[in-house]
């Protein structure tokens, strides 16, 4: 048993394993269902055949065609792709970021066993286990994928550095391009370049394989700066990339205490994790930092702090912005771990239970939004495939997503104003959606045909 337990894979295998619990369940969990609705609506247009890739569409068109610039989306893209063999269902996007999620963490022990003793690559992937990483590897999200793929691309990055091996060059820029690809954010750990260079001076090396970490930047640069900004030119719509540095150091300053929670306790939902890293950082300079972490880490701070800045309230309100740092911080904790002989077993344990008992909310059916599950059913009955609707979801485009119809995702406060309406009705929106627990009363637009308890239906008059 103390054999097995001692074992990587034996958890890596343990993690997958949990991860299946529940995985069917709809996007109705309380951590970011929004965020899963938004990319499930991209999935199922491809599913449905309503777009082509190089055009994500969402559900939320305004009144255009819910085309939208946004991250890579090739998983998506998967997604539907699988669907048209087993039926389109939540479960297989989140089982596509589970698979991808927990190859991520293979790679992430042998990349961090490349340069460590074998006591803190286990602690360090053990911690990044249980990091905020447990919870955001099972929705359809692609933050852990994106994680997961360039950490592999890193791995590839140093077998090739060493052996000059073509499948290692390739693999490497595909898994590195990807990565930046599937979600941009990762971008602060392109300072293993700055480790890489001064690590392995004195080791034979192939020179030319830096330039692969290079040329994975362009993918990533096409994608984000050039098609994004053109659909977004010819469609109207594109994902939030951020504002101005000095717009989110403004934000970081009016919301310290929101900074601070991000910063402590978000990255592993755990105050023990916080201090072991805290430990692992002094026993790490007291042993002696080597110029290759005195250059890499300033520089993935720069990288890091631009990208928080950038963000500005998204990242202070949004527990996954914390992710590029995560496993930098399990790698100086699970060397902390790795000095504390019998004792580091019963930490670990600890620290496991504070935080994935403060995720395992995130694993069960949140009953108290089960009631937007009939949506559907009201949908297929009464509402033609092809009509614009109107929804109260209050910017949570969830509802809309449960609809199955396309159209607009408005606030109580619009809903209320008889103009907002009549416009909506000139670009076509054919049915309100009320959701009765957040707008209970509502003027009298058109034919009331259906009034449940949850949900009231208008037709409105043209």
């Amino acid at each position: 048993m103390a054999k097995l337990a001692s074992n990587i894979f034996f958890w890596i295998g343990l993690f997958f394993l949990v991860h299946l619990i529940g995985i069917w369940n709809p996007p109705i969990e309380a951590a970011h269902s929004w965020r899963q609705a938004t990319g499930l609506m991209v999935a199922r247009n491809y599913f449905e055949g309503n777009t082509s890739f190089w055009y994500p569409m969402v559900d939320e068109t305004n009144g255009g065609t819910g085309i939208i610039g946004m991250e890579f989306p090739l998983l998506y893209y998967i997604q539907g792709k699988l669907g048209v063999l087993f039926g389109f269902h939540v479960g297989i996007g989140r089982l596509l970021n589970v698979l991808i999620s927990t190859c991520g963490l293979v790679y992430f022990y042998a990349l961090v066993r490349r340069f460590a003793k074998e006591k803190t690559a286990f602690y360090a992937a053990l911690l990044l286990m249980v990091s905020c990483f447990f919870m955001y590897s099972r929705k359809v999200m692609p933050d852990t994928e994106a994680l997961a793929v360039y950490i592999i691309g890193i791995y590839y990055f140093f077998k090739a550095l060493r052996f000059g091996r073509w499948k290692d060059v390739v693999l490497s820029f595909i898994m590195l391009s990807l990565g930046l690809l599937l979600k941009i954010s990762v971008l602060p750990l392109f300072a293993f370049v700055a480790f890489a260079f001064v690590k392995i001076s004195n080791e034979p090396k192939k020179p030319v394989v830096f330039l692969i970490p290079m040329l994975s930047l362009i993918p990533a640069c096409i994608w984000y700066f050039i098609w994004n900004p053109y659909l977004a030119a010819h469609f109207g719509s594109w994902y939030n990339l951020g504002g101005g540095l000095l717009d989110g150091g403004k934000a970081f300053l009016e919301s310290p205490f929101l900074l601070l929670e991000q910063l402590v306790f978000h990255p592993f939902f755990s105050y023990l994790a916080l201090a072991s890293c805290l430990y692992g950082i002094i026993r790490f300079v007291k042993s002696g930092v080597s110029w290759a972490w005195k250059i890499s880490l300033p520089l993935f701070m720069v990288l890091f702090s631009g990208y928080a800045l950038k963000s500005g309230v998204i990242f202070l309100t949004h527990e996954y912005y914390i992710l590029p740092a995560v496993p930098l911080l399990a790698i100086v904790g699970g060397y902390a771990l790795s000095t504390l002989g019998k004792y580091a077993w019963v930490l670990m344990l600890c620290i496991s239970l504070e935080a994935i008992g403060n995720q395992l909310y995130d694993f069960r059916l949140n009953q108290s939004e089960a009631y937007k599950l009939g949506l559907g059913q009201v949908a297929e009955r009464y509402i033609p495939t092809d009509a614009l609707v109107a929804i109260n979801g209050n910017s949570n485009p969830q509802e809309l997503y449960l609809l199955g119809r396309k159209g607009w995702n408005l606030s109580d406060e619009t809903l209320r104003q008889k103009a907002k309406v009549n416009e909506l009705t000139g670009k076509g929106c054919t049915y309100l959606v009320v959701n009765k627990r957040t707008l209970p009363n509502l003027p009298n637009y058109g034919k009331i045909i259906y009034d449940g308890v949850d949900y009231q239906l208008i037709q409105l008059i043209k």
